[in-house]
């Protein structure tokens, strides 16, 4: 039976679901992304890992190597750049999103790694025992993807206080120290809290800019590259004229 459709058979009858469905990616993502990973077979590991790196091996890879040293910004799929870590921005449960499907980034990174990464972060948060706090830093292995692991951290909602620009910055620094103490050289951020967290742009790629810059400069011992995976074109055009602004 074809890896696919014995993946998608297999979590139907896990997830108690009885209605007929396409033997299509988009159908396994859905499952994927509702799937609590407790017992899962090895043999279901196996053929998921077979079809994700599958469909990874007929999308073009984005080596960290074209980017120079320093500070870069890119737009397009943080799932596809094969820098040492990339992060993901996650809600306090820190297990993924559970909707079928969704554009958001935890959602991708998830579907496209494997649903080890719900499984080793399930495991860490029953011993940790309680919702993470924002502004740390949690690791996973990329499994799947391009990237040697995923750093999972939690941003601020976004409220006008003070504490929200601290939480923010202390994303940035927890994923920065530890990609420092695991001598990483290359860690690639999505745009933490401004999508549906709602943190101002315009702020947010100020505070995310500055923290990096001055890291780089004052306390880095191993980081060689820093990317900003942005959304769209306007996120990128805000962050292109911080950077500008920080290094006049």
């Amino acid at each position: 039976m074809d890896d696919l459709k014995w993946c998608i058979d297999y979590l139907k009858e896990v997830n108690n679901i009885n209605q007929e469905l396409r033997y299509d990616f988009d159908t396994l993502r859905a499952l994927l992304n509702i799937t609590m990973p407790s017992n899962l077979s090895t043999e279901f590991y196996n053929k998921q890992d077979n079809v994700l790196k599958k469909t990874l091996s007929k999308k073009k890879i984005v080596d960290v190597k074209e980017f120079n040293d320093g500070i870069s910004l890119f737009k397009g799929d943080i799932t596809l750049i094969n820098a040492d870590a990339i992060v993901n921005a996650c809600n306090n449960k820190m297990l993924g999103c559970f909707v079928p499907g969704h554009h958001c980034i935890d959602n991708a990174i998830h579907s496209f790694a494997g649903l080890q990464v719900r499984c080793d972060m399930m495991n860490m948060m029953l011993i940790q025992g309680y919702d993470e706090p924002n502004g740390k830093c949690k690791v996973t292995k990329g499994y799947n993807l391009p990237s040697k692991f995923i750093f999972h951290t939690v941003g601020p909602i976004y409220k006008g206080s003070i504490q929200d620009e601290i939480d923010l910055k202390n994303c940035y620094l927890s994923c920065l120290k530890k990609a420092d103490e695991m001598k990483l050289e290359s860690i690639c951020f999505c745009s933490l809290s401004t999508g549906l967290y709602g943190f101002p742009i315009e702020k947010a790629s100020l505070i995310a800019i500055s923290t990096v810059n001055k890291y780089l400069k004052e306390d880095n011992k191993n980081i060689k590259k820093v990317i900003f995976d942005l959304f769209s074109e306007g996120d990128f055009d805000v962050y292109n004229r911080k950077i500008k602004e920080i290094n006049k």
